[in-house]
């Protein structure tokens, strides 16, 4: 039986640069997968004037980014520079998880600028508060066993998971390709994308794959010792 799986990102195309392939790889295989955003791509122009056309050149694009992989986008649409710690999106963030009942949860590490160095902190706190039975009118208490940092740009500082993406990486990178950046930065991203799914390759010896760090920021229950191994 596929599990649910919940991604909490800064913004909607986050996800896709950083896991791209295996997300697609968990939708092919079976599983249900979400990603929760916030961020609309306000701030992803150049020239003056250009904010409105970005946002709208950057929600197409996560639209067919998202046809691709195969998953659910649900955003809140807020400008980029409001994503940081708040009271709003820290229940946000409980209420999606409490909504998508995941098994699993992805979320950005804090080793990033701002909007996901807050992003972080506010995904980890709510996955351990949407636990609680508090805050009913954000739903039912859920708690989601397993919990992954995702590789961003700058890096993870222990890798606990590395996935093979050989059959799903080329996905994820037409994913990205959707979204016209106004700053050239397109190409950047698709040559950072390659060389670090080729980085994490090395480390199985496969051609692809994506690395991640799980989180115990709660601890694991045990109820058999045999789990443990």
């Amino acid at each position: 039986m596929g599990k649910k799986i919940l991604i909490l990102a800064a913004h909607p195309d986050d996800p896709v640069s950083a896991m791209g392939g295996t997300v697609r790889k968990l939708v092919k295989e079976g599983n249900e997968v979400n990603v929760f955003a916030f961020g609309n791509g306000d701030e992803a122009y150049s020239a003056p004037g250009g904010s409105a056309e970005a946002m709208r050149k950057f929600a197409a694009g996560a639209a067919k980014a998202y046809e691709i992989l195969g998953c659910h986008l649900e955003t809140l649409s807020l400008p980029d520079f409001e994503v940081f710690q708040t009271r709003k999106l820290y229940q946000e963030c409980i209420r999606a998880i409490r909504k998508y009942r995941p098994d699993v949860i992805f979320a950005h590490y804090w080793a990033e600028y701002f909007q996901h160095h807050g992003m972080a902190t506010i995904s980890r706190d709510a996955w351990n508060q949407a636990r609680w039975t508090c805050s009913g009118d954000l739903g039912e208490a859920w708690t989601c066993p397993k919990y992954y940092h995702f590789y961003g740009r700058d890096g993870l500082p222990q890798i606990t998971h590395v996935i093979d993406v050989t059959d799903t990486f080329e996905d994820g990178l037409e994913a990205i390709k959707q979204f016209q950046f106004d700053f050239g930065a397109e190409h950047e991203i698709e040559d950072f994308m390659k060389i670090k799914a080729q980085d994490a390759g090395t480390k199985i010896g496969v051609k692809y794959a994506e690395m991640f760090q799980q989180s115990f920021y709660f601890p694991e229950k045990i109820t058999s010792i045999e789990n443990i191994f």
